[in-house]
């Protein structure tokens, strides 16, 4: 693999999955070690495949006609094609999506009409479900244009003699597998070749180079940090061997390695169960390690269990301590602010850890999806299936937690009242700058009233090849000057896991929440700042948040800046500002600061779904030039 590329996409944009220095805890390959076998896996594929159509018999009507006009509209779909120059996009202008968004089109329309075939059972479906198979199984790489830079030739077309498995290719081998599982007699009765093929090229793409290669980077035996393309591709890759690989031995040998693999994906994670990669990758890191777990404890008649770890129960409890109301969520890193976390994997850690909590916050996110099942991916489909009718005795209720405090990961949450998403809400957050899709956003802090946004993280923007190279930080969203963070002497934070928050300390009082953390560590040294201690000290009956700010600098080079971004219009009076109509106010001190409003266009379309048109920062200039001061500002419901 390309060093230099590898450097790049592990230390610069990755990071590791918690920044914490860990024994390594190997649970998963210490449990498996016990002698668990797969000696009965034909049992248990039968099985799968019984309760399956099952439970597909048992759907209402409602839903199995939804599926159905979606099938009958991949029928008449006339089939992209995938010709070289859409891969090169990406080498040649960076841009990624053109090409993926019709690979991901392929796949979905794959499922819809897999998923009708196994509701209606006519065969009329299988002719299109075949052109479809035939042509992903003719595709010269599943492996996509961005993540195929890895290659010693770098961005190019993929190298035939150097084979990867990433994301896509992951992703791809679990939806054929799981056709091919479900769907065999009805496959082999109008091709006798398509299930060889089928079978043939998940052993060339995916379990041979699996076996074979130890480097790919997400697997994480060379010592170096991963994240959740690790739960991500080990999950997928095993649930494919499950579905489909013939010989119990070599599925035992398959999956000690995927154990080994996954363990280093846990030994990285903090005990508080923090995911540094924010709520909308949780479901690929936690979301699909919970999968994994509970594939292997069914498909090893459970021989295999890790109800014991309170870890991985923490890993679960996670979301919904970054869940704020309805489908916002706390949003640092490539979070999105809107989102809806995976159902099937709250619930299924409820299962395993036989939590109330989460398996009513599964249902909530359940009810918030209209109570309806995947239907754009075959496997998540077969997965929520399992769990359709006890979601839908459960009481949908979201926890709404008064406050969670994720220490190891430097994270706290907390509201005016619990169980509700009425008052004020605030997020916090520490950390380093070298966490996995990090932003400089170290202080960085965000504000909800009633449940909707005053002070916003901006969050992400469309994924690029600037987005995951060393010009990542030229985005002006990742910067700590477009976060609610101070510029310090005319000067912004840096990328790198030495620029982190020092002495974050967390205290409880009566009605009130306090926490501290000194932010000089995170800027470089042209900073010229010895200590710049940011106090945040909430009153949840008050509705109040008071920001202090205590400094310390070596010199005065320029004028210190108080950054907050929103997306409402904000209305200036004189010590006071005001963020439209959600509630929220500021108050300030007018002789220290001069106020300065910029107005942000959004023209990325993943950042307009959140805030639409615009969003507004509002600079307070500070007009002192002293090298040690305090200034208090008042946030407060208006």
């Amino acid at each position: 693999m390309r060093k230099s590329w590898l450097f790049f996409i592990l230390i610069l944009v990755f990071g590791s999955a918690s920044g914490q220095e860990a024994a390594p805890r190997n649970w998963l390959m210490a449990e498996f070690s016990k002698g668990a076998d797969f000696s009965q896996i034909e049992t248990w594929r039968r099985q799968q495949r019984e309760e399956t159509f099952k439970k597909i018999d048992a759907l209402p009507e409602h839903l199995k006609l939804t599926f159905i006009k979606r099938a009958e509209q991949a029928n008449a779909y006339t089939w992209p094609s995938l010709p070289a120059s859409l891969y090169l996009d990406y080498k040649h202008t960076g841009t990624r999506t053109n090409y993926e968004q019709l690979q991901s089109e392929r796949r979905r329309k794959l499922s819809n009409l897999a998923i009708a075939e196994l509701i209606e059972k006519k065969g009329r479906f299988i002719p299109q479900l075949v052109n479809g198979l035939w042509l992903v199984l003719e595709e010269s790489t599943w492996v996509a244009p961005a993540h195929v830079v890895v290659q010693k030739l770098g961005a190019d077309l993929p190298d035939p003699e150097e084979p990867y498995i990433d994301l896509n290719a992951g992703r791809t081998g679990v939806t054929v597998a799981m056709i091919q599982h479900l769907l065999a007699p009805e496959l082999g009765a109008y091709s006798k070749v398509i299930n060889k093929r089928i079978l043939s090229e998940l052993d060339r793409r995916i379990f041979q180079p699996y076996r074979k290669y130890s480097n790919f980077w997400w697997m994480g035996f060379r010592g170096n940090p991963v994240n959740n393309w690790n739960a991500w591709v080990n999950t997928n890759c095993m649930h494919a061997a499950l579905l489909t690989m013939k010989s119990p031995d070599s599925l035992s040998v398959f999956t000690e390695k995927v154990m080994r693999s996954t363990d280093h994906f846990i030994n990285q994670y903090p005990l508080d169960g923090g995911c540094d990669e924010g709520p909308s990758y949780w479901g690929e890191a936690g979301g699909k390690l919970i999968r994994l777990l509970t594939l292997l404890n069914s498909a090893t008649q459970g021989q295999l269990d890790w109800k014991d770890k309170p870890l991985i129960h923490e890993m679960g409890k996670y979301i919904y301590k970054m869940h704020i109301a309805d489908d916002y969520m706390v949003n640092f890193a490539d979070a999105t602010a809107r989102s809806t976390p995976d159902f099937e994997s709250i619930y299924q850690y409820g299962s395993l850890f036989d939590d109330p909590v989460l398996k009513q916050f599964a249902a909530f996110q359940f009810k918030q999806e209209g109570q309806e099942i995947p239907s754009s991916d075959v496997t998540s489909f077969v997965q929520s299936l399992g769990i359709y009718s006890d979601l839908l005795k459960v009481p949908a209720v979201a926890p709404y937690p008064k406050v969670s405090l994720l220490q190891q990961l430097q994270v706290l949450t907390m509201r005016s009242v619990e169980g509700s998403t009425k008052g004020m809400f605030v997020a916090v957050k520490g950390g380093h700058n070298a966490e996995s899709h990090n932003h400089n956003d170290i202080g960085n802090f965000i504000i909800y009233m009633d449940g909707k946004p005053a002070i916003i993280d901006v969050g992400v923007g469309t994924y690029t090849s600037k987005t995951f190279s060393k010009q990542r930080y030229e985005l002006w969203n990742l910067q700590s000057q477009w976060h609610n963070c101070p510029e310090i002497n005319g000067v912004q934070q840096s990328d790198g896991k030495k620029y982190a928050a020092r002495n974050f300390a967390y205290t409880h009082r009566s009605d009130q929440e306090s926490l501290q953390l000194d932010l000089a560590n995170a800027y470089p040294a042209e900073a010229a700042v010895n200590k710049w201690t940011r106090r945040l000290d909430f009153y949840p009956r008050k509705e109040v948040l008071t920001l202090e700010e205590q400094y310390e600098l070596r010199e005065f080079l320029a004028p210190s800046v108080l950054n907050f971004m929103t997306a409402e219009p904000v209305e200036q009076q004189p010590g006071e500002l005001i963020f439209g109509k959600t509630g929220l106010a500021l108050k300030y001190d007018p002789s220290k600061f001069e106020t300065k409003v910029e107005e942000q266009p959004l023209e990325d379309p993943r950042l307009k779904k959140s805030w639409a048109e615009k969003v507004y920062r509002v600079r307070l200039i500070s007009k002192s030039k002293l090298l040690k001061d305090r200034v208090v500002l008042k946030f407060y419901k208006k």
